[in-house]
């Protein structure tokens, strides 16, 4: 971890630079990059510093266009950490967990539709009772699909 708030602000607002700009014979991506990809919390972090040293070094942004997206909660709002416990491990959605009762195995395709579903641009919950929800949801569909597929066969 930097102990350098500058040095630290400075690499990664300039990192464009070695990631966007050739250097020697190697190819370079396109500059400015068309998408900059970050969470919320980096307004003043890495999109600002980005944008300072690139217009100060090339006169122009280093991208196009900025997309940030929210942050995955637990169930009650709180922001996930290994010391609260409330950590939620995707392969234990898909697998479930040593006790199948408590922690069912919802599998890959209801995590799928949960991501599919959720606002990315606002901060998503994620549990057990969403995750049971989910499922619901995902079954109906896929009985919905299996009906009308199985009533078309000969249409």
């Amino acid at each position: 971890r930097g102990r350098d708030t500058m040095d630290v602000w400075f690499d990664s607002g300039s990192s464009w630079n070695g990631v966007a700009k050739s250097w020697g014979d190697g190819e370079a991506l396109a500059y400015p990059a068309d998408l900059y990809l970050e969470g919320s919390d980096q307004h003043r972090g890495w999109f600002q510093s980005s944008l300072l040293t690139s217009v100060a070094a090339q006169g122009k942004a280093p991208y196009k266009t900025v997309l940030t997206h929210g942050f995955v909660l637990d169930e009650k709002g709180y922001k996930m950490s290994k010391s609260l416990g409330n950590v939620v491990d995707p392969k234990g959605i898909i697998d479930g967990g040593k006790n199948q009762k408590i922690e069912p195995a919802f599998g890959a395709d209801v995590l799928r539709l949960w991501v599919s579903s959720v606002d990315y641009t606002g901060d998503v919950r994620i549990g057990g009772n969403i995750m049971r929800q989910v499922s619901d949801s995902y079954r109906k569909i896929r009985n919905t699909v299996r009906y009308l597929i199985g009533n078309i066969y000969d249409f």
